[in-house]
């Protein structure tokens, strides 16, 4: 019986691939800022991920008890919008497998 922890697909490091956020909502030919970087770990991605979280919820307490300013609502916006993007360009590997380049 074949061990799944011997195959060669259950040995390769899942891998990032290339996801546009942070969108200039003003412009009318949709660019974005930034980007998360294809081929990293997505291990990597995730943890990332786990950290902004926390950052988010932090905030979000704070807002709750009304001790926060625009700047503040500004910097949550934009950790979920990261985020968002970390999590989608390591899940991208978990459903169709690595792709060269890391294409979208």
């Amino acid at each position: 019986m074949n061990c799944p922890a011997t195959t060669r697909e259950a040995r390769e490091q899942l891998l990032t691939t290339a996801r546009s956020f942070h969108h200039f909502e003003y412009r009318p030919e949709k660019k974005y800022l930034l980007q998360v970087l294809p081929g990293n770990p997505a291990i990597e991605a995730l943890n990332s991920s786990s950290c902004l979280l926390a950052s988010v919820t932090s905030f979000l307490a704070r807002l709750i008890d009304g001790d926060t300013d625009a700047n503040e609502i500004y910097a949550v916006l934009f950790m979920v919008e990261t985020t968002k993007a970390l999590i989608d360009s390591a899940t991208t590997s978990v459903e169709f497998g690595n792709r060269p380049g890391g294409a979208q």
